[in-house]
């Protein structure tokens, strides 16, 4: 008799885990290349501040984001790492140390933001000591929020939470660069199409850019030459209808893709609020490392940052928590819902903050104030208490989903 061939008992290659560890790896490797070229030109400009514009320290606080940025991905890596070599065959559950928790946190960001403060204005190494204060001012109150969020919550396995970390940090605001850059450019589009109409307003334009491109013209004669064009009522539309209506939208609908990547995880809804939490956190630090990188009223800077985090760390949460049930139930209204509830958060915060913008242009206020007018005048407290209010909102879900049992309903498939 011929043996029958025996069954291969060598484990199937988990795709996911390395995609999930090639990209990682690949990431991390990109933004450590362009650190490195930022790094050096600082140095450039540090030795010849002729150079470059001789803004050397914030090349060096870009390069020090972009750094972090890389390391916050090399977790990834290793644990699908485990996951391919089979030294991992349980995952373990994600952990926050004890020593990271949310009163220690919160304790030590204003003897951060005291030290950065005191390093840039008195410190003649502002460049070698500001970078790392710099990420800290950033990174500790995102951290704090997002402790906060997740606890007591399942969020699953190690693998997984640094994957939809490294997700919101990376691919998210790839994806949302790219879609909003198509819609920019038709907006340009649609602004030539109705420059063509204006014969008379193009030529005044035209006759300002050699104004505009003499390099011997402050910022503050430029913002006063273009007054005029800026405050046109079709300038002020599209800029409201790109700020505060596709650019939420856009945003929510891809902040949450490390949520998106788990769509087969069969996740309960804490999972899913967690998942929505990890990635819309990964985006928030992005974006204020990013946003954050010029010197120039760096202390206002990072301190303003943390409302935009409670915004996008909550709306993501939201989203993330409305994928899951939808997965779960079939029923995809509430999804349809919570997206909608998560732009008009964020449209209405970033219209009040361009109201402000736009309130900064006007050289004297009306005798007659209008509402939009009044609106701008308060936007800084009428943005202190979205904050507020978001912050409230993210206690409340997470008291929410613990007491609804969300960390003891087991998962009955799970990809990572």
């Amino acid at each position: 008799m011929i043996p029958e061939p025996q069954a291969s008992t060598r484990p199937a290659i988990h795709w996911l885990s390395v995609g999930q560890f090639s990209l990682s790896l690949l990431a991390a490797a990109i933004l450590w290349s362009i650190a490195g070229a930022v790094a050096l030109a600082g140095l450039v400009a540090l030795y010849d501040p002729t150079l470059l514009g001789g803004d050397a320290l914030s090349l060096f606080l870009l390069a020090a984001g972009l750094a972090f940025i890389g390391l916050l991905l090399v977790p990834s890596a290793y644990f699908s790492f485990l996951r391919l070599s089979g030294r991992q065959q349980t995952a373990p559950q994600f952990r926050i140390s004890r020593w990271l928790r949310p009163s220690i946190l919160i304790a030590l960001f204003p003897l951060v933001i005291l030290a950065g403060y005191w390093v840039y204005q008195y410190g003649g190494l502002a460049w070698l000591f500001l970078p790392p204060l710099h990420i800290l001012a950033v990174l500790l109150p995102i951290w704090w929020l997002l402790t906060l969020g997740i606890r007591g919550l399942p969020g699953g396995s190690s693998q997984r939470s640094w994957g939809v970390l490294g997700s919101g940090l990376v691919l998210g605001p790839l994806l949302i660069f790219m879609l909003e850059i198509m819609a920019f450019m038709f907006l340009v589009v649609a602004g030539a199409i109705y420059l063509s109409m204006r014969p008379d307003l193009s030529q005044e334009i035209l006759n300002l850019v050699p104004h505009l491109s003499d390099p011997t013209q402050s910022p503050e004669a430029v913002l006063e030459m273009m007054r005029p064009y800026l405050l046109q009522p079709a300038v002020i539309f599209g800029v409201f209808i790109f700020g505060a209506v596709l650019t939420p939208m856009i945003e929510e609908l891809f902040k949450p893709v490390g949520v998106w990547l788990l769509a087969g995880a069969a996740l309960t809804p804490g999972a899913g609020f967690v998942a929505g939490l990890l990635s819309g956190a990964g985006f928030a630090l992005f974006e204020s490392l990013a946003y954050t990188s010029s010197a120039e009223d760096w202390t206002f800077a990072v301190v303003a940052r943390i409302g935009t985090a409670v915004m996008h760390i909550m709306t993501a949460g939201l989203v993330g928590w409305a994928m899951a049930v939808a997965w779960r139930t079939r029923n995809y209204l509430r999804l349809g819902a919570a997206y909608l509830v998560a732009v008009l958060f964020h449209g209405l915060w970033n219209g009040v903050a361009l109201l402000n913008v736009g309130y900064s242009l006007i050289p004297e206020a009306p005798e007659s104030p209008s509402f939009l007018y009044r609106v701008a005048e308060t936007a800084p407290l009428f943005l202190g208490f979205m904050t507020i209010a978001m912050f409230v909102f993210l206690l409340w879900s997470n008291y929410r989903l613990r007491k609804s049992g969300g960390k003891v309903q087991p998962e009955t498939k799970s990809v990572l």
